[in-house]
């Protein structure tokens, strides 16, 4: 007995170590099973909801309560980091909306209401502060770009096809950042090139130019080699 008890609190704390080392993440249990079997995992989340050290979104999603000084009141988890949850708890495929990725992207200041994802599963809505995700149910030729790294940009994209003439090269100068970032850009351009052929001629044509400005970006960072002047040939000789 007191050995199972023991297992249960080491258990338990290897979970909220895990926890607080992201403490903006959503957890779900499948996220812990190398830490425990399926029953003592869900078993050890529900104690620490339970505890108030963790708090519980709905059935099987979790975070790590966090104070915000701006407000006064509790940040909540941002829309991504539940979906992603939710993708990885049912292990369905999730696509975002247009207005959300590019809202998520800086492609737009316009914040949508409420987000709808497109899935493979027929899910609840989930409403958290004022935030309010609902899911709805998708052909499998909608979920192409579901769990790629470049799905954001597609979607955001396919929702600014209509103030491309005008905007065009504020969203193309967006994106080159993007594609630039040091952590995901690399991943986010193959991913991008990999679905080339799959996307629409027009928004074949906005990629492309994306990633020529990208190439031309880093071309203009790469310093050419100093040359010696003859001072320092002569000082060197």
């Amino acid at each position: 007995m007191g050995k199972a008890r023991g297992q249960a609190l080491d258990l338990k704390s290897g979970i909220l170590d895990r926890i607080r080392a992201q403490p903006g993440r959503v957890w779900t249990a499948v996220d812990c099973l190398d830490l425990g079997p399926r029953a003592a995992v869900d078993k050890a989340l529900q104690r620490l909801a339970t505890e108030n050290t963790i708090d519980r979104i709905v059935r099987g999603l979790y975070f790590l309560p966090s104070h915000n000084a701006l407000t006064g009141g509790q940040t909540v988890p941002h829309q991504a980091a539940i979906i992603d949850a939710v993708a990885r708890r049912d292990q369905v495929r999730v696509v975002i909306d247009g207005l959300t990725a590019a809202n998520d992207l800086g492609l737009t200041t316009a914040v949508p209401a409420r987000v709808t994802v497109l899935t493979d599963a027929r899910l609840r809505p989930i409403t958290l502060g004022r935030q309010v995700i609902r899911f709805r149910a998708a052909a499998p030729s909608r979920l192409h770009w579901a769990g790629r790294p470049a799905m954001r940009i597609v979607q955001a994209l396919y929702w600014l096809q209509d103030t491309l003439d005008i905007d065009r090269q504020r969203i193309i100068a967006q994106l080159r950042r993007i594609l630039e970032d040091p952590r995901h850009g690399d991943v986010m351009r193959s991913d991008l090139r990999q679905g080339l052929p799959t996307l629409p001629i027009w928004m074949q044509s906005v990629v492309r130019e994306v990633f020529e400005t990208t190439t031309k970006s880093r071309r203009g960072q790469r310093r050419p080699p100093q040359r010696a002047t003859h001072r320092q040939s002569s000082t060197g000789s």
